[in-house]
């Protein structure tokens, strides 16, 4: 495993990055425990469906195993397959929650809720944009250890803050909670954007300019097409337990199999 230069800011930048990182795997970790046993103490009260939360957990699990797992070791052996093969699969588990569970505005305010889908958008797009480029695996342990380690990083300071105004009467109280939250949780996106730019993320680092690129062999192939064909099947079938069979269901004849 390759490893950032290791001096006094980047140790002091590495245990923040890692207080924040873990923070935000407990905070995921502890609302599917209330989605399945505390369904009332969650902030987003869709996750109280048992379907609902059963997609979330779902979600929760790929993402780690992405960024954990996927990610980090596509970088080390320079596997393009497998970095874009853990990304796809992640996008995958991820449009159900936006288009159905999405609650940021309601949960957080308007002008937070809209900077997350709009920060959702760009991120998709910056992925797109670094797909089309010539290969830089720079630009690969940049998207990893910023983009999608920050959708843990911002979620415990996010959630605290939103203390400050989670009722009417707070609120009336602390006009300007919100807009704190939000210069928090911005301020954390562009600085860990700089840090991972500089490599001040001891354990985060790009691979070896030296090292050759892996070379996928077919059976690698078939089995990452495979699972993310099965992260799909699995996240859309899903949806359609929690939605239902649809409009057209009354159009099937009566007895027909189903």
């Amino acid at each position: 495993m390759n490893l950032s230069p290791i001096t006094a800011d980047s140790v002091v930048i590495t245990v923040v990055y890692t207080i924040l990182l873990l923070w935000g795997v407990w905070v995921g970790v502890r609302q599917v425990y209330q989605g399945f046993y505390q369904p009332k103490s969650l902030l987003n009260p869709l996750f109280g469906n048992r379907q609902a939360i059963k997609i979330f957990t779902f979600h929760l699990f790929v993402v780690s195993l992405d960024l954990f797992v996927c990610g980090p070791v596509s970088l080390h052996y320079k596997s393009r397959l497998w970095y874009w093969g853990g990304r796809i699969a992640l996008l995958s588990s991820s449009f159900p929650l936006a288009s159905y569970f999405n609650r940021n505005p309601q949960s957080f305010g308007k002008f937070i809720g809209y900077w997350v889908r709009f920060r959702n958008f760009f991120e998709i797009g910056l992925h797109v944009l670094v797909a089309s480029i010539a290969l830089n695996w720079f630009n690969y342990y940049g998207l990893l250890y910023w983009l999608v380690a920050y959708r843990y990083l911002d979620v415990g300071p996010r959630r605290l803050f939103q203390t400050f105004y989670n009722t009417p009467a707070k609120l009336a109280a602390r006009p300007w909670a919100p807009t704190l939250n939000w210069v928090v949780i911005t301020t954390i996106y562009v600085l860990t954007a700089i840090a991972i730019y500089h490599r001040k993320v001891i354990f985060a680092a790009p691979p070896d300019e030296a090292l050759p690129e892996h070379v996928a062999e077919a059976f690698e192939v078939l089995l990452v097409g495979g699972i993310n064909v099965a992260v799909g099947l699995i996240s859309w079938g899903m949806m359609r337990k929690y939605t239902g069979p649809g409009p057209g269901a009354d159009l099937i004849p009566p007895g027909a199999p189903k």
